[in-house]
């Protein structure tokens, strides 16, 4: 792959990962790199898993204290930056995390969460819960 696609790529990434971990699809994106970089770099990908959740509870505490673009460009730099290593050792998987954007991008628009969510319910007898932080479809018979 072209090296300025690799750079391109690596920015787009950066800023998808910023995107990303503040929605509720936050889950899969994370999976979905872990998994580029377990195939490219396994010994890095603990750290990655790692580091993401620490990006997302940036960003999210960024957000609940009103000043999340500084934090935002901060991870979208870092991450820019991880990335551009990764294909610069491992151009090979600059496809594969071009699927993976895309694949991530494509779904249907996800609510931003902004601070933490807490669902808590308490069932008698033979009552039951539902709970969701989005559809919901129930089919009882």
């Amino acid at each position: 792959m072209d090296p300025s696609l690799l750079s391109t790529l690596a920015g787009e990434a950066g800023t998808a990962v910023v995107t990303l971990l503040v929605t509720e699809s936050w889950q899969q994106a994370r999976d979905g790199i872990v998994a580029v970089w377990r195939r490219h770099r396994p010994q890095a990908a603990d750290e990655v898993g790692r580091e993401l959740e620490t990006s997302r509870r940036a960003l999210l505490a960024a957000a609940d204290s009103g000043n999340p673009e500084v934090t935002g460009q901060h991870v979208a730099s870092d991450w820019q930056q991880r990335v551009a290593g990764l294909l610069g050792e491992h151009p090979d998987a600059g496809e594969e995390l071009r699927t993976l954007l895309a694949r991530l991008r494509s779904e249907p628009a996800r609510q931003q969460i902004h601070g933490n969510v807490r669902l808590q319910a308490k069932a008698s007898g033979s009552s039951r819960i539902y709970q969701s932080m989005g559809d919901q479809h129930i089919t009882e018979r």
